[in-house]
């Protein structure tokens, strides 16, 4: 459902007061441009014509001086227009209200005293910015995504056929005729096919993704059916499940789906996944992975307060960068080699941080404090979440996950309270090492490192595991394996929970070519200080659990 948007009479009189100035700015210039070739061909023998070029002249100065006139009266009738009739179109036609700004508390406060009567018109008649107001409660914004999806699709599935069918009459192939693409196109012949099949796998790709976040919303199987405990799934039925966010204005289609009440929940986790995520490829496999660590985060939640929830957003509100490195080939030599792809590219975090930082500063006028809410971030969207810190301070901790870098030396420079920012680091993960985005995550000054060791815990509920270690870039939020674990537990601020490790226990388990080991500090709480003793010592308990554990280690050069 895309509305075309409905201009208050205001703005639209401002818009053509602007269209007017850039029109006389062209026609000054083509204005003068004449007058200098009349006065370069004027002559004593062409008397009669130079008066007539000359009163021509003139008039055009006084129809340019007039028109610069009605520019400024367009202009003081919208300041009035504004005042007078703010709730008008350009048509005449009553708008549905707006808040004052798109500030979310100023949202938030604005939605709270419509009747309803008024929230029933602006949602019908204004759904896209519905859907997308940060304020607005996510149920609202959902029932409004919800018409959007099915809009879309349909959308989507007729352009689609479109873009399939073979040429017609109206699109013929055939070669480029004489005077480029422009000509092609007015004579109806189709240029080569990479341009159209390039729209097509785009629109393909969007309602492939526009499919799935259908099923997943309709509460269809996606994997996870038991959480960390083995018991059933609360994510799994579709009351659980809330369209945050669909915006299919441009490709690639941007999403985020919400897991758990953010109405009622103690804790909230907005979630920002990494390089080649999109809504198509990915979202099964990301619903499962937060699936699993809200289950995980909700167990330990009860050590700190009993009946706390969690809600866990994942937004895919970005575009992500499509590959982590590609072929090229060397000239004409026959011979291509592996570049580093978008991924080695800060463009994309760049553009995100400050859509995501509005994301959570919503978040944060819907759910205040004492709701906590904690950035999370796995590879380079764990770059997208460094970049966003400096720029709010809604959150209360941060957890990052194989980033190749938070674009800061120190956490003292992100806005969090001090202490508050983990990172969980696997040995074997080649990504997490590269420190592409202001040096390696290890060595940022002030951090939390996460154990990846395998360890047994106990649960407030009662239950023990034995925690697998974590090898790979594609592990960390593996039900059961010590990263989920100690990532869940930074969410919740349970800090008893927390198991810290050392950078110099990384490097030497690197070297060993083991995730078994436990250093020094592994069984010390993370506000605990350090042992001296900085080596890793293998617990003879946990080494051959180790062992089997990587077997099903990730390959770092193919993560995501």
């Amino acid at each position: 459902m895309r509305e075309s948007e409905r201009l208050p009479l205001e703005r639209a009189l401002l818009a053509a007061a602007d269209a007017l100035d850039a029109a006389l700015a062209d026609a000054r210039a083509a204005h003068r441009q004449y007058g200098r070739l009349v006065d370069a061909d004027r002559t004593w023998s062409r008397l009669d014509a130079a008066v007539t070029d000359e009163i021509r002249r003139r008039r055009g100065d006084v129809a340019l001086n007039a028109a610069a006139s009605l520019a400024t009266a367009l202009r003081e009738e919208a300041r009035a227009a504004a005042t007078r009739y703010p709730d008008v179109d350009a048509d005449g036609a009553r708008l549905p209200p707006r808040p004052a700004s798109d500030d979310p508390v100023v949202v938030r406060d604005w939605w709270a005293g419509l009747p309803p009567q008024s929230r029933e018109q602006v949602l019908a008649e204004e759904t896209a910015w519905v859907g997308s107001a940060d304020g607005l409660p996510a149920p609202v914004r959902h029932a409004a995504n919800l018409q959007l999806l099915e809009a879309e699709i349909e959308r989507r599935t007729a352009i689609t056929a479109v873009l399939a069918a073979p040429a017609g009459p109206e699109l013929t192939a055939g070669p480029e005729p004489t005077g480029g693409p422009e000509a092609a196109a007015e004579a109806g012949v189709l240029l080569p096919d990479e341009p159209r099949d390039a729209a097509r796998v785009e629109e393909e790709r969007d309602l492939r993704g526009l499919l799935r976040l259908r099923e997943y919303l309709a509460g269809a199987p996606d994997g996870s059916t038991q959480d960390t405990a083995g018991r059933p799934n609360p994510d799994a039925s579709a009351d659980q499940r809330w369209l945050y966010l669909l915006d299919a204005t441009a490709y690639p289609l941007k999403a985020a789906v919400v897991l758990g009440d953010l109405q009622t929940a103690d804790i909230v986790v907005l979630h920002v996944p990494g390089a080649t995520t999109s809504v198509d490829l990915r979202l099964r496999r990301e619903v499962q992975w937060l699936s699993a660590l809200r289950s995980e985060a909700a167990r330990l939640a009860q050590g700190v307060h009993a009946g706390q929830t969690v809600a866990v957003v994942d937004w895919i509100g970005y575009h992500a960068p499509y590959d982590i490195a590609t072929r090229r080939a060397l000239g004409d030599s026959g011979v291509s080699v592996f570049v580093p792809g978008e991924a080695n590219d800060p463009r994309y975090a760049r553009e995100a941080a400050p859509v995501l930082a509005r994301c959570a500063q919503g978040l944060r006028a819907l759910c205040p404090r004492p709701t906590r809410l904690v950035a999370s971030g796995h590879s380079y969207g764990a770059s997208v979440v460094g970049l966003a810190l400096r720029q709010t301070d809604a959150f209360d901790a941060a957890v990052v996950a194989g980033a190749p870098g938070l674009f800061t030396a120190r956490a003292a420079e992100l806005r969090l309270p001090p202490g508050r920012l983990y990172a969980a680091v696997a040995p074997g993960d080649l990504i997490a090492w590269l420190g592409v985005f202001g040096g390696q995550v290890v060595a940022v000054e002030g951090i939390t490192l996460l154990s990846p060791f395998a360890r047994r815990v106990g649960y407030p509920d009662g239950g023990k595991q034995l925690l697998r270690p974590v090898w790979g870039h594609e592990s960390y939020y593996q039900p059961g394996s010590a990263t989920l674990h100690a990532i869940a537990a930074a969410v919740v601020g349970a800090d008893d929970a927390l198991r810290t490790i050392s950078r110099r226990a990384i490097d030497l388990a690197l070297r060993r070519g083991s995730a078994s080991p436990a250093d020094a500090t592994a069984n010390t709480p993370a506000n605990s200080p350090a042992s001296a003793a900085d080596d890793p010592t293998v617990d003879p308990k946990l080494t051959a659990s180790a062992e089997s554990g990587r077997g099903g280690r990730d390959d770092s050069a193919g993560a995501r």
